[in-house]
């Protein structure tokens, strides 16, 4: 019991101080997320009237603004993702509109707009791995921990923690069936949950990323003097797993288990 409380407080300390940072000035936010818009609505418009060099200007500043508001680590939100994935997807960057659908993911994992759009967007990736066997079928097993973000699993984890306490208080006065139910049902609850925390924060060691470069290819080593990994470069929005990093360049891993290393800019990082 003892251990297990211990874990517990382990994960409360983590959620705590995760995602502290300096935060950006809320008026600031706002102003820069509406010019923003103003500047993807006018782009959109642009290329429709097939105007694309006044499109991309236009797309150009929409992507920095949004771009500044997330460079706000304090400031998490779906929306913001969801929107700068569309400004890259307009903009024909395939890696970053990607990358930010899977940043958006996190925190509307059902929103069927995202959704569509994500999927759309891996369509047209000229790279097709398909995906380990094994990582398929734990994806199924453990649905609850690949399925809900980390914020909701944080969030129950939480409040299956206060619950168990509160329902040991109780027991103190009353000695009601049913307060031992939930005492139990919470407790394990919140240790399901807290191991899956408590992965999350392991694999955030090897995080997942996308390409962003429009082709690169991958090298057996950490530097150009390698040889490539594979017969053709890489291509961008193909998704995959930083397994090593030497400072300028990353280790990644793709879907089918294949291994190589890219330059560390040619890759953005989900999480």
């Amino acid at each position: 019991m003892k251990k297990t409380f211990a874990f517990i407080i382990f994960c409360l300390v983590s959620v705590m101080v995760h995602g502290q940072g300096e935060a950006l000035p809320e008026n600031e936010r706002s102003r820069l997320c509406q010019e923003a818009e103003q500047y993807f609505t006018e782009g959109l418009e642009l290329s429709r009237d097939g105007k694309k060099t006044e499109a991309a200007e236009a797309l150009d500043k929409a992507a920095a603004r949004y771009e500044r508001v997330a460079s706000d680590k304090t400031f998490a939100n779906g929306k913001l993702f969801y929107n700068l994935g569309n400004v890259y997807f307009l903009k024909d960057d395939l890696g970053r509109a990607i990358l930010n659908y899977r940043r958006a993911e996190r925190y509307l994992p059902f929103d069927k707009k995202l959704q569509d759009n994500m999927a759309f967007a891996r369509s047209r990736r000229v790279d097709v791995i398909e995906e380990h066997e094994q990582k398929r079928v734990m994806k199924t097993l453990f649905f609850l921990h690949y399925d809900l973000p980390l914020v909701w699993r944080e969030g129950i984890l939480l409040g299956c923690f206060a619950l168990f306490w509160a329902a040991l208080i109780a027991l103190r006065w009353r000695k009601d069936g049913w307060l031992r139910w939930v005492a139990g049902l919470s407790c394990i609850v919140a240790v399901v949950f807290g191991v899956s925390v408590w992965m999350s924060y392991r694999e955030l060691r090897q995080p997942p990323a996308v390409i962003v470069a429009t082709s690169v290819d991958a090298r057996k080593g950490g530097s150009e003097a390698y040889d490539k990994s594979f017969e053709k470069p890489l291509h961008a929005g193909t998704e995959v797993t930083l397994t090593d990093d030497n400072g300028g360049w990353v280790e990644i891993r793709l879907g089918n288990g294949e291994t190589g290393w890219l330059p560390k800019d040619a890759v953005g990082i989900v999480e």
